[in-house]
This record gives C-alpha cells, structure tokens and sequence, in this order.
C-alpha cells in the first residue's frame, strides 16, 4: 500500500512538472502574440539553447557514464530508421510531383531531439535518459542536417549544394554533436574532464529546459490551411506509427536496462526536424505546408511526451 501511494505521489509530480513545460511554452506562445517578443527573438534564443545551455546539459549528463560498446546500436537504428522513412517517402510519391516528392522525403525521416526532446528528457529521466537520446541522436544528425536533403535533391533529379562527405561533417557545427562524440570517445577510453568543467557546466545545464520551452512557444505558428490538412495529417501520422513500433520494438528486444529504453521510446516520438524549413526552401519546396506540418508534430510531442515519461 504505501509502494503503491509513493508510486501515486510520483506520477502526479511529473504530470504538475509535465504541466510548467507545456505552461512555458504558452508563455512563449503569449508574449509572441501579445508583441513582448517576437519570433526572431525565439531564433536568437535558440542560438543560445544550441550553443550554450545543451551542451552543458549534455557535458553533466556524461559526468557519470560508464560505456559500453552495445550503447552503440542505439545510434545505428536511428540511423536505420531515417533511411527507411527517406526511402518511405520516396515510394509514396513515385506517382506525384516533385513537390509532394520533396515534403515526404524530407518531414518523414529526420527528428528534433536536441532543442525539443532533451530538455524533457533531462528533466525526468536524468543522466541515463540524456545519454541514450544522445545516442539516438548521433545516428540521426548525420541524417536531418545534411543527408536527407542531399539524397532528396539527387533523387528528384536536382545537383545538390553538398557532397555526401560534406553533408557528414556538416553535423560537427553542431556543438551538440561535438560534445556527444567528445564524450563518448573519453568514455570508451575510461578518461573524464576535470570536476570543474562539470561543475561550471552544472550552474548552465539547469535554464536548458526553461528556455528551450519558450523558444519553441516564440516560434511555434498555429495556421489552419485545409487545403493542406491532408498531407500534413498523414506524415505525422506515418511518424506516430513508425515511433510506436520501434518504442515497442526496443522495449521486446533491446539488451538495455529499462532507463534507456524509456528514454529511446520517448526519443522516437520527437517531432519533426527544425532544420526541414530550410532544406524545403532550398530545393524550392512547399514551405509553408512543411511548417504546417512541423507545427502539427510540436503540438502532437507536446502531449505524448509527458503522458509517456508517466505511464511507461
């Protein structure tokens, strides 16, 4: 009985700590629309989350990580899974134009884990929950920041802007990466940073979350096209399916303690990649249907996310 109460009392603090991130992002979302700020500051804020707060966040998540070479599948199924819904894309619009052809294959694969699914993750799950969507996501930057849109490009027909190399080492700019690789790499090797670099690391880490929650409330645009209902509907709805079976795909057969497997179940229901806009724009796409779409996948990952980190 009193396993069972402490058990209450716990889900009900995630949901209260689930409701202050949902809250944050209405408090973006408000003083965008009440002209505090503006859309372009949630961009400026951003630079920070992905420069600053994340790394720092992820360098403390690692304080404490003992490596194993099994860790590394995780990053090769999201690498895996990216491939597949590039190439889902690509089949389900051989008989549609060039438009349809760019939207699927570029909002299909791809994930925002970095600005959107670690402040969650950080928050509830701690370190281990961290580490293994890092992992998820180092198979998966490779993909969403330079590989989905030059196979894109080649496949409708279009010269890309970069080589495949340079599409790779394109994910190095992301500091975020950089950190996981770092850290990975003095892990594998038993080494750690001195306790000061985590420590002042730990006095940044904490605004992560609160920040990256009003970033995404400064630039999250609800617009209602009906015309675009359809296709934006079903590429989250094709993202909602593939998320769910490889939640209970890693939960039957993984070889991970249930922490990770948590955390890359909730990882795989991250919205749409943030870095899709540009690439649509790039290859002459359908922006505005891509941000339609983008706007549906933030609201969906708004409400599973929090309902996942309870009941899972």
């Amino acid at each position: 009985m009193a396993l069972d109460s402490a058990k209450t009392v716990a889900m009900a603090d995630i949901l209260i700590r689930a409701c202050f991130f949902l809250l944050m992002v209405i408090l973006g979302y408000a003083v965008k629309k009440a002209g505090i700020l503006s859309e372009e500051d949630g961009v400026a804020l951003s630079r920070v989350v992905l420069n600053i707060t994340l790394p720092a966040a992820i360098l403390v998540s690692f304080r404490t990580f003992v490596f194993d070479w099994s860790y590394m599948l995780i990053p090769l199924i999201a690498f895996a899974v990216n491939w597949l819904m590039l190439l889902t894309g690509w089949a389900l619009t051989r008989r549609r134009g060039t438009d349809d052809r760019i939207f699927y294959m570029l909002e299909l694969p791809a994930y925002n884990i970095g600005n959107f699914t670690l402040p969650f993750v950080s928050s509830f799950l701690g370190a281990t929950g961290v580490v293994a969507s890092c992992l998820f996501d180092m198979g998966n930057a490779p993909m969403c920041l330079g590989l989905n849109f030059t196979m894109t490009a080649m496949m409708i027909g279009r010269t890309p802007d970069r080589s495949v190399a340079r599409a790779v080492l394109s994910v190095f700019k992301k500091p975020s990466f950089t950190v996981y690789v770092i850290m990975l790499i003095l892990a594998a090797f038993s080494l750690s940073l001195p306790d000061i670099v985590f420590d002042f690391a730990g006095m940044i880490s904490p605004a992560n979350a609160p920040m990256a929650m009003v970033m995404i409330g400064l630039m999250l645009e609800i617009r209602m096209d009906r015309t675009k209902l359809k296709d934006a509907l079903s590429v989250n709805a094709i993202r909602l399916a593939l998320a769910a079976a490889i939640a209970v795909l890693f939960f039957a057969l993984a070889p991970f303690s249930y922490e990770v497997k948590k955390a890359v179940a909730i990882t795989a229901f991250a919205p749409i990649s943030s870095a899709s806009p540009a690439f649509v724009a790039a290859l002459k796409g359908d922006v505005e249907l891509v941000g339609f779409a983008s706007t549906i996948s933030i609201i969906v990952s708004l409400i599973l996310m929090p309902l996942m980190i309870v009941f899972l």
